[in-house]
Formats: C-alpha cells, sequence, structure tokens
C-alpha cells in the first residue's frame, strides 16, 4: 500500500443507465449537467469507456471483480472491490438507492453484504416509484463523519433507469419542449426524450452533491464516478430504440461516463497524470485496476496494463456482448466513430481471445 498510514476517503458511485452523450459535460447540446460542467477544472473526464454489457447485473459482476468478458464467472472465485478494500484496511460502506427486495437484484445484495456497513434505502417492488436519489446524501455525510479514518465508501444510485420521469422532482423538469432535442424525434417522443434529458439534470445534482460533501472534509479524498451500462432514447434518426438490447446494440446503451475528482490534498501526494489516458478505448470491466491503482495498492492480481491511469497501460480489444455466447463479442473500439449510433450487424466486428 503507497499510501499506507495516510488517513482517506476513497469513494465510488455507481451510476445507472446513463448515457455519456446526453451529459453537456461530454459536449450535449443541452445544459444537461451544469453542477458537473462548473466543476471541470477538478475533474478527470474519460470519454472512452465502454460497458462490457447493458444490464445491471451481468455488468457490474464485471465492473465490482476480476471478472471480465473472456472470464465471465471469475466474480465467483475472486476478491471484488471490497474485499480489496477491506484488506487494505478501510472501513467499507455500501449506501444504495437500488431496490434490494427483489430476485433479479440478489447479486447487488450480495456484493453489498461484503461492507462493513449498509445503508439500503429503497425497499419498491415496483420500477416505476419516486424514489430519488437524493436520499443517499444524509447518509453519505453520516459516513464521512464516521472518526475511521480510512473509509471506502460504495455509492450506488438509481440514476437515470426507466421510467425517466419517476427519477426526478419537479424542480428538475426543465426540458419540456424541443429546443435543443433532435428534428427526428416524433411528437410522441418527446415527453421521454425530454424526461430522460432532466433525469440526467437530476442526476447531475445529485453526483455534484457527493463531490461537495467529499470536498468539504479537506482530507485526502478521492470520488470516481461511472454507470454501469447506458440507455438507448431515440438517440439516433434511423433508430427508434428505447432501453437496452443486447441482442440489438447501439452506442448508446454501451458509452458510460466515467469520471474522477481529487481533493487538493490528494493531488498534492500524488504526482499522477490521471489525464494523459483519457480518450483511450477502455473497458470498465477492468476498473477494478484502475481503482487499486488510484488508491496506491499493488497486489499479486493487480495489472498496471489494465489501469487507465497508469503509463503502463496498453490499449486492447473493448469487448461487448454475451460471453457465455463468445461468438457474439464483438469489439466495440473497432467500429468508425460515425457508426456508433447506430450499430448494425453488418458492422459487427467479432473478436476472439487471440485478437
Amino acid at each position: 500500500d503507497a499510501h499506507a498510514g495516510q488517513p482517506s476517503t476513497l469513494v465510488l458511485v455507481i451510476g445507472e443507465s446513463t448515457n455519456r452523450q446526453r451529459m453537456s459535460l461530454y459536449g450535449y447540446p443541452r445544459a444537461t449537467t451544469p453542477k458537473l460542467d462548473a466543476l471541470r477544472d477538478q475533474l478527470a473526464v474519460f470519454d472512452n469507456v465502454i460497458t462490457p454489457r447493458p444490464y445491471t447485473i451481468e455488468a457490474l459482476q464485471q465492473v465490482l471483480t476480476f471478472a471480465d468478458e473472456q472470464n465471465p464467472d471469475a466474480y465467483l472465485t475472486t476478491p471484488s472491490i471490497v474485499n480489496l478494500m477491506k484488506q487494505a484496511g478501510y472501513k467499507t460502506y455500501w449506501i444504495t438507492n437500488q431496490q434490494t427486495m427483489t430476485e433479479r437484484n440478489t447479486m447487488l445484495t450480495t456484493f453489498s453484504k461484503q461492507a462493513d456497513e449498509q445503508v439500503y434505502l429503497n425497499n419498491d417492488r415496483e420500477q416505476n416509484a419516486r424514489q430519488y436519489d437524493g436520499e443517499v446524501l444524509q447518509p453519505f455525510s453520516k459516513a464521512l463523519a464516521d472518526p475511521a479514518p480510512r473509509k471506502f465508501i460504495v455509492v450506488h444510485l438509481l440514476g437515470t433507469h426507466m421510467s425517466y420521469k419517476y427519477r426526478y422532482p419537479q424542480a428538475y423538469q426543465r426540458f419540456t419542449d424541443r429546443q435543443g432535442a433532435p428534428a427526428w424525434v416524433t411528437d410522441d417522443q418527446l415527453p421521454t426524450y425530454n424526461s430522460y434529458d432532466n433525469a440526467v439534470l437530476y442526476n447531475d445534482f445529485v453526483v455534484a452533491s457527493l463531490i461537495e460533501q467529499l470536498a468539504a472534509t479537506k482530507q485526502n479524498d478521492l470520488l470516481l464516478y461511472l454507470s454501469d451500462h447506458g440507455e438507448a432514447v431515440f438517440d439516433s434518426p434511423d433508430n427508434a430504440m428505447l432501453g437496452r438490447s443486447e441482442g440489438k446494440p447501439t452506442a448508446p446503451m454501451y458509452t458510460v461516463p466515467f469520471i474522477v475528482w481529487t481533493s487538493a490534498q490528494w493531488r498534492a501526494n500524488n504526482s499522477d497524470d490521471l489525464q494523459s489516458n483519457r480518450g483511450k478505448p477502455y473497458s470498465s470491466s477492468n476498473l477494478i485496476h484502475t481503482w487499486a491503482d488510484l488508491a496506491g495498492l499493488s497486489f499479486s492480481e493487480f495489472d498496471p496494463r489494465k489501469s487507465l491511469v497508469s503509463d503502463a497501460f496498453v490499449e486492447r480489444p473493448v469487448l461487448i456482448g454475451n460471453p457465455y455466447e463468445p461468438k457474439s463479442l464483438i469489439d466495440f473500439s473497432l467500429i468508425k466513430p460515425k457508426l456508433q449510433l447506430a450499430l448494425k450487424d453488418k458492422y459487427l466486428v467479432q473478436a476472439t481471445p487471440e485478437n
């Protein structure tokens, strides 16, 4: 542990269903992330990170462990990021606004139970419930106040999950007309299109508020935010897709935000250039290596070539698809940018373990 003995709070914020292409932080014309935009000079904004799968459970089985598209079952036999931080001597917390009372989310509960403390905020069984992510701010503040010198806090948001109109309070219903919306969006599609942008706007408030709370501690702190996967919401004129389908992939399902905020003290103690690889293609299935690098941890399984903040980083195929059907895997990074808004069968490039 390169940071052994240093008091610090490290925070991992996991978003939900948020496509970075709909964030003004990433160039979207509507001001959907004004608070993060204002913090940009404090952020390392990575703009070529891809999730391996467009579903929460399947994606996080890789994102939170040493599993990846070629070793999908490794989450069953290797440590998770929570196990890793506990072994490094951090007190661990899991604060979630995700549903935990459904059979589908049993795996999320399994991950959360590995933490020392858990806060479960969402007891709704239905997706169409107004359970706002602002609820995480109070337990997050409480965790920050814990006198433990070294803390690792996971905050799992409900983010911009369908149905979008239930993800934000009335005060965040800012986008209500066609201003800033693409011409191809039909009158029938427009309310849903707008509600997704409003959900991104509220998500911006929540993520920025977490950063502001952490910054107020004025300690050796770091926060990394990424989304589990993206979402297609009428994003191109030739594709009216809404939601996610691994069998009919489009770029918005896989392009996720990936940003790192660091405190002034953290920057003073670390000379790492977090921006050097910000535009390189990267799979979030390798997050545990980037996280370990940021935390200053070294261990036998750590591979700096898979760390997006390492000088040793090596670009490799960014695989998406169902790993239990290897022939269906494709390399997202080989698809030409002008085609990424509407992937079609004739553009799919099959990737193999050899390449």
